[in-house]
């Protein structure tokens, strides 16, 4: 079965990022927001998942879950197998698999994200996309993802120190609000930048996203999550205050806090 019509293909190749509504229906949307509850209440490891703390006015929340597939079935079947796998295998014209997968949570007054674009922070593959999942709406309010399209074929563009996009040049940029109901999806790939403003709704932002790259390149899922745990355990130990980040890129723009002090 395909996804996606020539316009849709066309769009992907313009624009650098493709929006379907209405990829999931109500009945799997009450599946993955239930299953987003449940991965949020679980305690924090040092092995297994791993949660990331922000400060928000309403006192430490939860920015981002990840490496929680292997210990959930229901988030392992969706992502591993079916429409997202073949959707995603589609744009890429060969067999995708599953790089790695968090939830951004974006909670009122959570923090947003600067202009970056993917690549500088997803190491051993060439190129991968991206596939959102939205659990609940996201709006230009409550921090929605804005994209400048067609610069995606620009390959790396202005990276500073922090492996973003120069901030003076993200602010000549034309950006694009692309808005999300639940349980519309929408795919974007390794260079396409793109940015969200904090959360000033009064309501949570939660979005699943799910990376993948082309199955000819490897399964790097594992190795991503061990080179992630060593390098932040090396960033606790430097110094460079790195271990405040929530990705390699200093793109997050709130302030993490970390686990312990929620107790």
């Amino acid at each position: 079965m395909s996804y996606l019509s020539s316009e849709r293909h066309r769009d992907w190749k313009t624009n650098g990022y493709l929006k379907i509504p209405g990829f999931f229906s109500a009945e799997e949307v009450d599946d993955l927001q239930a299953w987003v509850s449940e991965i949020s209440g679980w305690e924090p490891t040092s092995d297994k998942w791993m949660h990331h703390y922000e400060s928000t006015p309403a006192g430490p929340r939860l920015s981002r879950s990840e490496n929680f597939v292997p210990y959930h079935i229901g988030m392992k079947t969706t992502v591993t197998s079916g429409k997202v796998l073949d959707v995603v295998s589609e744009l890429m014209e060969e067999q995708a698999v599953l790089y790695k997968e968090k939830i951004n949570y974006k909670y009122p007054g959570g923090g947003g994200y600067a202009a970056h674009q993917d690549a500088p922070a997803y190491e051993f593959i060439d190129f991968h996309i991206t596939c959102l999942i939205s659990v609940d709406s996201a709006t230009p309010e409550s921090g929605c993802l804005y994209f400048a399209p067609g610069r995606h074929q620009e390959g790396f563009i202005a990276l500073d120190e922090k492996g973003c996009v120069a901030p003076e040049t993200a602010l000549a940029m034309e950006w694009v609000s692309v808005p999300t109901d639940p349980g519309d999806i929408l795919l974007f790939g390794s260079y396409i930048p793109h940015k969200s403003p904090v959360n000033r709704s009064d309501q949570p932002r939660r979005i699943v996203y799910l990376t993948y790259n082309a199955s000819s390149q490897g399964d790097w899922r594992e190795q991503y999550y061990a080179d992630k745990r060593q390098a932040f355990s090396k960033y606790a130990k430097d110094g460079s205050n790195r271990d405040k980040q929530i990705s390699k890129i200093a793109h997050f723009q709130g302030k993490v806090v970390n686990h312990g002090k929620l107790r």
